[in-house]
């Protein structure tokens, strides 16, 4: 009942009161809501901080089990959800060092519970290393002991790769300053050095660090600095570089140097210039290897020109580049004829030197060659021998092309054909042929170095004085008639003036004219005649000639000089031979008769016999005497006498085969041999004789008669006997016949 004893008022205001209390409850628990829908919120956005960061969160206790990880975290390690890391152990587990986790510990504890960029390598789940960087703390317990670390992990892998990428730049960079031969500098925009590398240091002999502050006028003369700094300015001024500029520059010193370079604006970091870059690159020795260089390429250039030997520079693939003079005067081919051309095509190479050409060239590919004799054309078609040598042209290890040379060797190979045939008339000299077996090696010989179609030999007979012809060959001319001395012909007239004559018609025709000659042979109006006297030391022995009748100039003053040469020697050649035949006659021969003299007589008989013993052939033998010669000598003189004996030796050989054999076997007896004579033939032979005794003795018209007596013998070779038994045979005959006469008288 005491509330209905309330009043009205207290009831009213109580229903105020209680109002206003459940709208507070209401204002709460609208706050409560928005409060737990805030929260909801948060933890969802802190969730998804937590799950999407892109750092790695992580919480560890004491022991470093992991107990919390975002997902991020285990992405980084390689690992596909947190819960495969939770309760791992760092250091065991994801530390790709161990004991990096003590260290770690340790720093985090001597700066306070807490490290900031802190780095660390982990280990990914496949072992691979990965470097991160963490900023962690400790965490606390209610009681507030240390209950474990947590922190955040972000991946540092690129960073530091690029970090070692700048290190190892930079540490390029040093070593190119530091080693690089150039001189490398720095300058402000005062063109004062602010650094320089090593070797601008070591060229002055002071440390790089003395540059700086320093200027190029504390290094180079005033005009030299000058004009460094007007380039400093100009390239700071346009931004534009200056690259490979050659310039020769003078030190306070005095000492010049030749150097290439560059200069480039340097930038600040906003793209401000603030001064250059300069590499400077001393290239003296180059300029001096240059200047040599270029001294030897005019060196080797007047070489080409001015060699004496034909020369033709080819490329690589035998094209001509350039020729000196004396390849065109030797070929006849002006540069601008041939340049491009290839040297082998054809225009200075014989038909039959094409693949020689080819072999050449591939020599020359791989080596020189020196000295190689062949035969080469010009320009006219006219062939000529010649050396030639080639050197490759190699420029950096690479063939480039050839040097060739040619030589004309024509002299050369004159006069080696020259000495050959010297050699050759020499060597035929002292072989065993007689004279006339000499003259055609001699005509031979001399063809090989002149035109010798009409040739002919003279000699001297001093005691005739006579001129005879012992050798000739002619087109034209048939009469080669023995000469008095005294005639007018040609040959007389060298022989007589003692000199060598070179005529054509009109010369010939002028001293036929002026009288010195009569006798010219056969002329034409384009004969040529060359004679040259064939001397011994002083002594004039006879003459050689040679003559064209269709060709009016076919010798030169060249070719006098040489048939001049030559001449000696034939004429020494002639009569080295020509005593070697009188030794010979004298040895062989009876001086007074000409008759084999009885050694040599009888050395021939032998061999003869010896011969138709082996071939069974019979041999006749004639010994004969003068019946009177006693009475010549004593009524008539011995001279007398003499010249009977020549004209019986005269008398046998008239009777006489060219192959018998007559002998004077001494005083007034001869032995003959007659080969292949048979008995049947001896009264042939007597007739023979008698008919020209009986004839001597008509045209000698003397007061005696020369008679003869002559006694037979036979070789039978079915009954052979010896040359003594011979001998003695026909003599006892003989002197048979001669008693006979006697007995008669």
């Amino acid at each position: 009942m005491g509330d209905s004893k309330k009043t009205k008022e207290q009831l009213i205001n109580e229903l105020a009161k209680l109002r206003q209390q459940i709208t507070k409850l209401k204002e709460s628990e609208i706050k409560r809501k928005k409060a737990e829908e805030d929260l909801k919120n948060s933890e969802e956005k802190y969730r998804s901080l937590y799950e999407n960061m892109p750092g790695v969160y992580y919480r560890a206790d004491r022991e470093g089990n992991i107990l919390m990880v975002n997902p991020p975290g285990a992405k980084l390690l390689g690992y596909h959800s947190p819960e495969e890391i939770i309760g791992k152990n760092l250091a065991k587990d994801l530390y790709y060092i161990p004991e990096d986790r003590k260290r770690f510990l340790e720093e985090l504890k001597k700066r306070k519970g807490s490290v900031k960029d802190y780095e660390v390598a982990l280990k990914r789940r496949d072992g691979s290393p990965v470097t991160v960087s963490t900023s962690s703390h400790y965490y606390y317990d209610k009681e507030g002991n240390i209950a474990g670390v947590e922190g955040i992990f972000v991946d540092i892998t690129e960073r530091k790769e690029a970090e070692m990428s700048i290190i190892y730049e930079q540490s390029l960079l040093h070593a190119l300053m530091d080693n690089i031969p150039d001189f490398i500098n720095f300058k402000d925009e005062k063109n004062r050095f602010v650094r320089v590398n090593k070797a601008s240091g070591e060229d002055r002999g002071i440390k790089p660090e003395d540059f700086i502050g320093e200027t190029d006028f504390d290094i180079f003369t005033e005009e030299a600095a000058k004009k460094c700094f007007a380039d400093d300015d100009r390239v700071m001024k346009t931004g534009k570089p200056l690259i490979d500029r050659i310039e020769k520059i003078t030190y306070l010193n005095g000492m010049e140097r030749w150097f290439s370079v560059t200069k480039v604006p340097r930038y600040d970091e906003k793209g401000k210039i603030i001064g250059t870059i300069g590499i400077t690159r001393d290239i003296t020795e180059r300029k001096k290897d240059e200047e040599a260089l270029h001294k030897s390429q005019q060196e080797f250039a007047s070489l080409f020109r001015n060699s004496p030997e034909a020369l033709v520079y080819v490329d690589e693939k035998s094209n001509i580049l350039n020729i000196n003079s004396q390849f065109t005067k030797l070929f006849g081919y002006a540069l601008e004829e041939i340049k491009g051309r290839n040297i082998n095509d054809g225009m200075i190479h014989p038909q039959d030197k094409m693949g020689e050409a080819k072999d050449l060239y591939q020599k020359s590919l791989s080596r020189s060659y020196y000295n190689y004799e062949s035969m080469r054309k010009k320009k006219d078609g006219l062939l000529f021998p010649v050396v030639i040598s080639c050197s490759p042209v190699v420029i950096e290890d690479k063939h480039k092309g050839r040097i060739i040379s040619y030589r004309d060797i024509t002299k050369i190979k004159k006069n080696e054909r020259l000495q050959q045939v010297l050699y050759n008339i020499s060597k035929a000299a002292n072989l065993s042929i007689s004279l006339d077996q000499l003259y055609p090696i001699i005509h031979q010989e001399l063809g090989t170095i002149i035109d010798t179609t009409n040739f002919y030999i003279a000699l001297v007979d001093e005691k005739e004085n006579k001129l005879y012809f012992p050798y000739h060959i002619d087109e034209l001319e048939d009469d080669f008639e023995p000469q008095n001395l005294e005639e007018k012909s040609l040959t007389c007239y060298i022989i007589k003036n003692k000199r060598s004559m070179l005529l054509n018609y009109d010369k010939i025709k002028k001293l036929k004219d002026d009288g010195e000659i009569l006798n010219a042979g056969v002329i034409t109006k384009d004969i040529f005649w060359f004679g040259v006297p064939l001397r011994v030391e002083d002594k004039v022995i006879g003459a050689m000639a040679i003559q064209s009748y269709s060709n009016s100039n076919p010798y030169s003053e060249k070719d006098t000089t040489l048939l001049e040469f030559v001449s000696s020697q034939v004429a020494t050649a002639i009569e080295r031979k020509r005593v070697e035949e009188k030794l010979k006659r004298l040895a062989h021969y009876d001086t007074l008769t000409g008759a084999y003299n009885r050694g040599y007589g009888l050395e021939l008989l032998q061999r003869e016999l010896k011969l138709a013993k082996r071939n069974k052939s019979p041999l006749l033998l004639a010994y004969s005497d003068l019946d009177n010669l006693k009475d010549i000598n004593d009524e008539f003189s011995h001279e007398e006498g003499d010249r009977v004996m020549v004209q019986v030796a005269k008398l046998f050989k008239s009777i006489l085969r060219e192959v018998d054999i007559i002998t004077r076997m001494g005083g007034d007896e001869f032995l003959v041999i007659f080969l292949d004579g048979s008995l049947k033939e001896i009264p042939i032979i007597r007739k023979r004789l008698s008919k020209e005794l009986t004839r001597l003795n008509k045209i000698s018209k003397k007061p005696y008669k020369v008679e003869f007596s002559t006694g037979f013998s036979h070789y039978d070779p079915a009954n052979p006997l010896s040359m003594d038994e011979l001998i003695r045979i026909a003599d006892e005959k003989m002197y048979e016949e001669k008693k006979s006469k006697n007995k008669g008288r």
